[in-house]
């Protein structure tokens, strides 16, 4: 009878898993109130003020724009941000430290740093769901 029991709340957590996950990959993602944060934080500091590197300001209010509208300097052919492919948006390349171009960012003092994984799925949700604002 334990066993059963046992075997019925591990097949509920199991369940309710697998329920986590499917409203996640659901859930709208935006720009501002998901990606912004994660971006000002990580690449504002080099990619934002009077002389953004690349000219790329990644600082808040500034970042959609510039993510959305303009091709890579080191991968000419391919866009920053391609609405609903992560594969072809140079952004995703670099974060996720995969670009044949340049390096992973963001950059720290000591080389690369990856984001953490959280961080790195809001990011691809968000191109994933067509790069909302």
């Amino acid at each position: 009878m334990a066993r059963r029991n046992l075997l019925t709340v591990a097949a509920m957590f199991a369940f309710a898993g697998a329920a986590a996950l499917t409203v996640r990959a659901q859930a709208p993602v935006s720009y501002a109130r998901d990606v912004e944060p994660i971006v000002v934080k990580a690449c504002a500091n080099c990619h934002g003020g009077d002389n953004p590197k690349k000219g790329l300001d990644l600082s808040a209010g500034k970042g959609f724009a510039d993510l959305t509208q303009h091709k890579s300097q080191e991968s000419p052919l391919m866009a920053l941000v391609k609405p609903g492919d992560p594969a072809g948006s140079y952004l995703w390349l670099k974060v996720s430290h995969t670009a044949t171009e340049g390096r992973g960012m963001p950059r720290t003092l000591f080389g690369a740093k990856k984001l953490p994984q959280a961080e790195l799925d809001t990011i691809r949700d968000w191109i994933i769901q067509g790069a909302n604002p």
